[in-house]
């Protein structure tokens, strides 16, 4: 099943928050150990909230990927880019759906 990663920030440019995760996917996918894919949810309430989730085929990659200076060179641009501490939390996967 798949494990998934968030992160939960406080940011005033979407767009350049929005424009860092694509740069990692384009750059990242297919290297970055079991990275699946990711997507940035926006608070419906609070305009400068989101929630970054990142996918991974197990958790055992997803701390591979943690471990490597690439990913923390995002994380250091990603805390340029938000105010305040950013709250990680590690998900496993229980079940799935999809479908209209």
């Amino acid at each position: 099943m798949v494990f998934t990663q968030t992160i939960e920030v406080t940011a005033a440019d979407e767009t350049a928050l929005r424009d860092h995760l694509a740069a990692w996917h384009a750059e990242q996918h297919g290297i970055a150990p079991g990275y699946l894919g990711a997507r940035i949810l926006a608070d419906a309430d609070q305009s400068d909230r989101y929630v970054i989730e990142v996918d991974f085929v197990s958790k055992d990659e997803a701390d591979r990927n943690n471990e490597r200076p690439e990913t923390a060179a995002w994380a250091t641009k990603l805390g340029e880019l938000t105010r305040g501490d950013a709250t990680y939390r590690s998900f496993r996967q229980v079940c799935a759906t999809s479908g209209s």
